[in-house]
Protein backbone atom coordinates (compact mmCIF):
# COMPACT_ATOMS: atom_id res chain seq x y z
CA UNK A 1 0.00 0.00 0.00
CA UNK A 2 1.19 3.50 -0.81
CA UNK A 3 -0.53 6.43 0.88
CA UNK A 4 -0.62 9.87 -0.73
CA UNK A 5 -0.61 12.87 1.58
CA UNK A 6 -2.01 15.98 -0.05
CA UNK A 7 -1.13 19.11 1.93
CA UNK A 8 -4.08 21.47 1.61
CA UNK A 9 -2.95 23.97 4.26
CA UNK A 10 0.82 23.77 4.96
CA UNK A 11 2.16 23.66 8.54
CA UNK A 12 3.57 26.92 9.94
CA UNK A 13 7.32 27.29 9.77
CA UNK A 14 9.09 25.47 12.62
CA UNK A 15 6.23 23.04 13.33
CA UNK A 16 8.52 20.05 12.77
CA UNK A 17 10.49 21.01 15.89
CA UNK A 18 7.47 21.29 18.19
CA UNK A 19 6.74 18.76 20.93
CA UNK A 20 3.65 16.96 19.67
CA UNK A 21 0.81 14.80 20.98
CA UNK A 22 -1.13 12.74 18.43
CA UNK A 23 -4.81 11.75 18.81
CA UNK A 24 -6.23 9.16 16.40
CA UNK A 25 -9.92 8.38 16.03
CA UNK A 26 -9.08 4.90 14.79
CA UNK A 27 -12.65 3.75 14.33
CA UNK A 28 -13.28 6.59 11.87
CA UNK A 29 -9.90 6.16 10.17
CA UNK A 30 -10.32 2.40 9.79
CA UNK A 31 -13.85 2.54 8.39
CA UNK A 32 -12.97 5.39 5.99
CA UNK A 33 -10.03 3.42 4.59
CA UNK A 34 -12.10 0.27 4.32
CA UNK A 35 -15.05 1.98 2.62
CA UNK A 36 -13.00 4.03 0.17
CA UNK A 37 -9.94 1.88 -0.51
CA UNK A 38 -10.98 -1.65 0.63
CA UNK A 39 -7.94 -1.87 2.91
CA UNK A 40 -7.15 -1.01 6.56
CA UNK A 41 -4.81 1.93 7.22
CA UNK A 42 -1.06 1.35 7.40
CA UNK A 43 -0.43 3.02 10.76
CA UNK A 44 3.35 2.68 10.61
CA UNK A 45 3.50 4.51 7.28
CA UNK A 46 1.10 7.17 8.58
CA UNK A 47 3.08 7.80 11.78
CA UNK A 48 6.29 8.13 9.75
CA UNK A 49 4.64 11.04 7.94
CA UNK A 50 3.53 12.56 11.26
CA UNK A 51 7.16 12.55 12.43
CA UNK A 52 8.00 14.89 9.58
CA UNK A 53 5.78 17.53 11.20
CA UNK A 54 6.62 17.30 14.89
CA UNK A 55 8.65 15.72 17.70
CA UNK A 56 6.18 13.11 18.89
CA UNK A 57 5.73 12.76 22.66
CA UNK A 58 2.61 10.55 22.69
CA UNK A 59 0.31 8.73 20.31
CA UNK A 60 -3.18 8.06 21.71
CA UNK A 61 -5.60 5.85 19.76
CA UNK A 62 -9.36 5.81 20.38
CA UNK A 63 -12.15 3.49 19.26
CA UNK A 64 -14.91 1.14 20.28
CA UNK A 65 -12.89 -2.07 20.11
CA UNK A 66 -15.86 -4.15 21.25
CA UNK A 67 -17.05 -3.90 17.64
CA UNK A 68 -16.25 -6.99 15.63
CA UNK A 69 -14.86 -5.09 12.63
CA UNK A 70 -12.05 -3.45 14.62
CA UNK A 71 -11.69 -5.89 17.54
CA UNK A 72 -8.53 -7.47 16.07
CA UNK A 73 -7.01 -4.11 15.15
CA UNK A 74 -5.48 -3.57 18.58
CA UNK A 75 -2.58 -5.88 17.72
CA UNK A 76 -1.72 -3.79 14.67
CA UNK A 77 -2.07 -0.55 16.63
CA UNK A 78 0.43 -1.81 19.21
CA UNK A 79 3.14 -1.73 16.52
CA UNK A 80 3.12 2.09 16.83
CA UNK A 81 1.76 2.73 20.36
CA UNK A 82 0.47 0.95 23.46
CA UNK A 83 -1.69 3.95 24.45
CA UNK A 84 -5.03 2.53 23.25
CA UNK A 85 -8.27 3.87 24.74
CA UNK A 86 -11.21 1.51 24.33
CA UNK A 87 -14.39 3.59 24.09
CA UNK A 88 -16.84 0.69 24.08
CA UNK A 89 -19.89 1.07 26.29
CA UNK A 90 -22.78 -1.32 25.85
CA UNK A 91 -25.19 1.05 27.62
CA UNK A 92 -24.70 3.91 25.17
CA UNK A 93 -26.96 4.34 22.14
CA UNK A 94 -24.76 6.85 20.28
CA UNK A 95 -21.43 5.08 20.57
CA UNK A 96 -19.62 7.19 17.97
CA UNK A 97 -20.46 10.36 19.91
CA UNK A 98 -19.19 8.64 23.06
CA UNK A 99 -15.84 7.99 21.34
CA UNK A 100 -15.67 11.68 20.41
CA UNK A 101 -16.47 12.66 24.00
CA UNK A 102 -13.68 10.47 25.41
CA UNK A 103 -11.19 11.76 22.85
CA UNK A 104 -12.09 15.38 23.68
CA UNK A 105 -11.76 14.61 27.40
CA UNK A 106 -8.25 13.24 26.88
CA UNK A 107 -7.28 16.30 24.85
CA UNK A 108 -8.34 18.67 27.65
CA UNK A 109 -6.51 16.48 30.18
CA UNK A 110 -3.39 16.69 28.03
CA UNK A 111 -3.58 20.51 27.98
CA UNK A 112 -3.51 20.55 31.80
CA UNK A 113 -1.19 17.64 32.54
CA UNK A 114 1.30 18.12 29.71
CA UNK A 115 1.82 21.89 29.25
CA UNK A 116 5.11 21.35 27.38
CA UNK A 117 3.16 20.01 24.37
CA UNK A 118 3.33 22.66 21.65
CA UNK A 119 1.38 20.91 18.91
CA UNK A 120 -1.70 18.70 18.79
CA UNK A 121 -2.20 16.51 15.71
CA UNK A 122 -5.64 14.96 15.20
CA UNK A 123 -6.70 12.12 12.93
CA UNK A 124 -10.37 12.84 12.39
CA UNK A 125 -12.72 14.57 10.00
CA UNK A 126 -15.43 15.22 12.57
CA UNK A 127 -16.63 18.80 12.96
CA UNK A 128 -17.13 18.17 16.70
CA UNK A 129 -13.41 18.88 17.10
CA UNK A 130 -13.55 22.35 15.53
CA UNK A 131 -14.19 24.06 18.88
CA UNK A 132 -11.20 22.52 20.65
CA UNK A 133 -9.01 23.24 17.63
CA UNK A 134 -9.99 26.90 17.88
CA UNK A 135 -9.44 26.90 21.65
CA UNK A 136 -5.98 25.35 21.34
CA UNK A 137 -4.90 27.70 18.58
CA UNK A 138 -6.43 30.95 19.83
CA UNK A 139 -6.22 30.76 23.62
CA UNK A 140 -3.44 28.24 24.27
CA UNK A 141 -1.09 29.29 21.43
CA UNK A 142 -0.82 25.68 20.25
CA UNK A 143 -0.35 24.49 16.70
CA UNK A 144 -3.17 22.20 15.54
CA UNK A 145 -2.66 19.81 12.64
CA UNK A 146 -5.39 17.59 11.23
CA UNK A 147 -5.17 14.50 9.02
CA UNK A 148 -8.31 13.29 7.29
CA UNK A 149 -9.22 10.76 4.63
CA UNK A 150 -10.09 12.45 1.32
CA UNK A 151 -13.71 13.53 1.25
CA UNK A 152 -14.41 12.99 4.96
CA UNK A 153 -13.16 16.17 6.66
CA UNK A 154 -15.52 18.83 7.95
CA UNK A 155 -14.98 22.27 6.37
CA UNK A 156 -15.34 23.89 9.80
CA UNK A 157 -12.58 21.68 11.22
CA UNK A 158 -10.32 22.54 8.28
CA UNK A 159 -10.92 26.25 8.84
CA UNK A 160 -10.13 26.00 12.56
CA UNK A 161 -6.87 24.01 12.21
CA UNK A 162 -3.41 25.52 11.83
CA UNK A 163 -2.72 23.05 9.01
CA UNK A 164 -4.26 19.95 7.51
CA UNK A 165 -3.54 17.11 5.11
CA UNK A 166 -5.74 14.69 3.19
CA UNK A 167 -4.91 10.99 2.85
CA UNK A 168 -5.75 8.49 0.15
CA UNK A 169 -4.36 5.19 -1.06
CA UNK A 170 -2.66 5.50 -4.42
CA UNK A 171 -3.72 3.22 -7.22
CA UNK A 172 -0.55 1.50 -8.50
CA UNK A 173 -1.39 2.40 -12.09
CA UNK A 174 -2.05 6.04 -11.18
CA UNK A 175 1.24 6.13 -9.28
CA UNK A 176 3.08 4.82 -12.38
CA UNK A 177 1.66 7.62 -14.55
CA UNK A 178 2.16 10.31 -11.91
CA UNK A 179 5.81 9.39 -11.37
CA UNK A 180 6.48 9.39 -15.10
CA UNK A 181 5.00 12.87 -15.42
CA UNK A 182 7.25 14.10 -12.61
CA UNK A 183 10.27 12.49 -14.33
CA UNK A 184 9.35 14.22 -17.55
CA UNK A 185 9.02 17.60 -15.83
CA UNK A 186 12.46 17.11 -14.28
CA UNK A 187 13.97 16.29 -17.66
CA UNK A 188 12.32 19.38 -19.20
CA UNK A 189 13.59 21.56 -16.35
CA UNK A 190 17.14 20.29 -16.89
CA UNK A 191 16.90 21.11 -20.61
CA UNK A 192 15.49 24.56 -19.91
CA UNK A 193 12.45 24.14 -22.19
CA UNK A 194 8.88 25.29 -21.49
CA UNK A 195 6.29 22.50 -21.11
CA UNK A 196 2.74 22.76 -22.42
CA UNK A 197 -0.16 20.45 -21.64
CA UNK A 198 -0.38 18.49 -24.88
CA UNK A 199 3.37 18.26 -25.50
CA UNK A 200 3.89 17.04 -21.92
CA UNK A 201 1.41 14.20 -22.46
CA UNK A 202 2.88 13.23 -25.83
CA UNK A 203 6.51 13.32 -24.69
CA UNK A 204 5.89 11.45 -21.42
CA UNK A 205 4.05 8.63 -23.21
CA UNK A 206 6.79 8.42 -25.83
CA UNK A 207 9.64 8.46 -23.30
CA UNK A 208 8.24 6.18 -20.59
CA UNK A 209 5.37 4.26 -22.17
CA UNK A 210 1.72 4.22 -21.23
CA UNK A 211 -1.59 5.52 -22.50
CA UNK A 212 -1.91 9.20 -23.49
CA UNK A 213 -5.52 9.43 -22.30
CA UNK A 214 -4.46 8.19 -18.85
CA UNK A 215 -1.61 10.73 -18.76
CA UNK A 216 -4.11 13.48 -19.58
CA UNK A 217 -6.39 12.39 -16.71
CA UNK A 218 -3.55 12.23 -14.16
CA UNK A 219 -2.05 15.54 -15.33
CA UNK A 220 -5.41 17.27 -14.86
CA UNK A 221 -5.65 15.78 -11.35
CA UNK A 222 -2.17 17.13 -10.54
CA UNK A 223 -3.17 20.59 -11.77
CA UNK A 224 -6.39 20.54 -9.71
CA UNK A 225 -4.44 19.42 -6.61
CA UNK A 226 -1.99 22.32 -6.97
CA UNK A 227 1.10 20.34 -7.99
CA UNK A 228 1.18 22.07 -11.37
CA UNK A 229 0.28 25.70 -12.19
CA UNK A 230 -0.86 26.97 -15.58
CA UNK A 231 0.62 30.32 -16.63
CA UNK A 232 -0.03 32.35 -19.75
CA UNK A 233 3.15 33.24 -21.66
CA UNK A 234 4.05 35.06 -24.88
CA UNK A 235 6.41 33.45 -27.36
CA UNK A 236 9.06 35.39 -29.30
CA UNK A 237 6.74 35.51 -32.32
CA UNK A 238 4.09 37.16 -30.14
CA UNK A 239 1.81 34.14 -29.90
CA UNK A 240 0.37 33.37 -26.48
CA UNK A 241 0.47 29.87 -24.97
CA UNK A 242 -0.15 28.22 -21.59
CA UNK A 243 2.95 26.93 -19.79
CA UNK A 244 2.91 24.30 -17.04
CA UNK A 245 4.91 25.20 -13.93
CA UNK A 246 5.51 22.44 -11.32
CA UNK A 247 5.45 23.35 -7.63
CA UNK A 248 8.59 21.37 -6.80
CA UNK A 249 8.39 21.95 -3.05
CA UNK A 250 4.86 20.53 -2.94
CA UNK A 251 5.73 17.65 -5.28
CA UNK A 252 8.77 16.62 -3.27
CA UNK A 253 6.91 16.97 0.02
CA UNK A 254 3.77 15.01 -0.93
CA UNK A 255 4.61 12.72 -3.81
CA UNK A 256 8.25 11.87 -3.00
CA UNK A 257 9.13 10.74 -6.51
CA UNK A 258 11.97 8.38 -7.26
CA UNK A 259 15.21 9.84 -8.62
CA UNK A 260 14.79 10.89 -12.26
CA UNK A 261 15.80 8.38 -14.91
CA UNK A 262 17.04 8.99 -18.43
CA UNK A 263 14.35 10.07 -20.88
CA UNK A 264 15.35 7.38 -23.35
CA UNK A 265 14.46 4.62 -20.90
CA UNK A 266 11.04 3.10 -20.49
CA UNK A 267 9.41 1.86 -17.30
Amino acid sequence: MKIEYVTQQPPPEGSQQKLTVVFIDYESLYLSFLNQFATPPDLYQIIEDVKRHGRVLKIKVFGDFTKEEIHQERNRIRTVTSDIIDCGNEGMVFKKDFTDFIMLDHMYQEIIQNPVAEQFILFTGDGHFASIATFLKTFMDKTVGVYGVTGTMSRQLRDCASWYKMLRVLDEEDDFYRRNLVRNFRAIRDRGTLPTFLRTIEHTARAYGGNQNKYELILREMINAGYIRQERCTAIAGKEFTMLVPDWEKIESDLEPEPPISANMTT
